[in-house]
């Protein structure tokens, strides 16, 4: 499986229409330490089934507020993604 890095460097080779051959990791390593400085995660738009256990496993017995209940769940899922 690609890693976000890896598609982030594709994406931003692609954009770069220059001659010359770089290493768009650093680049790539520059956007996702901002997003995560910014606390932000790129996840996928389908959960994993790591993620879906993990969301599954936050769901405690008793009564939430469902804002409450969908922000644990939300939180566990994405932290638990490796992208």
């Amino acid at each position: 499986m690609t890693s976000v890095r890896d598609k982030i460097a594709k994406a931003i080779r692609e954009a770069d229409s220059s001659y010359f051959f770089e290493d768009y990791g650093k680049q790539a390593d520059a956007v996702l330490s901002f997003l995560r400085k910014e606390k932000l995660l790129v996840v996928p738009i389908q959960p994993t089934e790591e993620m879906v256990e993990s969301g599954k496993d936050a769901i405690q017995k008793g009564s939430y507020r469902p804002n409450d209940l969908v922000t644990d769940i939300y939180k566990s899922m994405a932290l638990k993604f490796k992208g």
